[in-house]
């Protein structure tokens, strides 16, 4: 999968746009994953600047947890796409219990209907919905155990080095300098099991947009 921050000459039918709100953080642990899965032909878009709401160029809010949702409208009008990948921090989540109600429940106060749910794992999912006569598709991934995603971080860094540091951005970002390394290398040269136990949730939605891309290009 080829990742890329352009949003304009790309074939939508094979593209897929990262939903991260302003972190920039998650950005390079997705281009990473999306380098180590297979389909060159299938792009996963990482905007450097977040799509903005209603008409214009004016950016009206800051978005974090699940209010980068409300992008997708402007992502189908203006470019068309039809393919999200939403990240979001455990710590956004107002039930942890009952993870897919919430995702629903937010969709639809968008104003999005006919949704299905599918549990990729635990709290992995695959929603195909609808915004008026528009398919979409999303891959949706919670970050985290307790918190956010430095925990998946930092647990990778446990199983990659065999030290223990605290969840906490200046902490990882020392190790990794420590180490002559930083985020991207670190999950690009991960040991695949190490990858899927510190990033369980997040290599499940890879692999399942990886066979739903492989479907589509079947179909065609």
């Amino acid at each position: 999968m080829r990742p890329t921050d352009e949003l304009r000459n790309v074939d939508v039918k094979s593209a897929t746009i990262s939903l991260t709100g302003d972190g920039r953080r998650e950005q390079s642990i997705l281009k990473a994953l999306a380098e180590r899965h297979d389909g060159s032909e299938n792009v996963l878009q990482l905007p450097i600047t977040v799509a903005v709401l209603g008409h214009g160029n004016k950016q009206t809010a800051r978005y974090s947890g699940f209010s980068v949702l409300q992008t997708i409208k402007t992502y189908i009008s203006k470019y068309g796409y039809r393919s999200f990948l939403f990240i979001v921090d455990i710590e956004h989540v107002n039930d942890a219990e009952d993870i897919a109600s919430e995702i629903e429940d937010k969709l639809s106060e968008l104003g999005f209907d006919a949704i299905n749910m599918e549990v990729l794992e635990n709290r992995a999912f695959l929603v195909k919905c609808k915004l008026g006569s528009h398919k979409i598709m999303v891959h949706a991934v919670i970050c985290g155990e307790e918190k956010c995603v430095e925990e998946n971080i930092t647990e990778l860094i446990f199983l990659e080095f065999g030290t223990s540091i605290a969840p906490k951005k200046p902490a990882i970002d020392q190790f990794l300098r420590q180490n002559r390394t930083n985020l991207y290398l670190l999950v690009k040269n991960a040991s695949p099991n190490h990858l899927q136990q510190a990033f369980t949730d997040l290599t499940a939605a890879f692999e399942s947009m990886a066979e739903t891309s492989s479907h589509t290009d079947a179909q065609n």
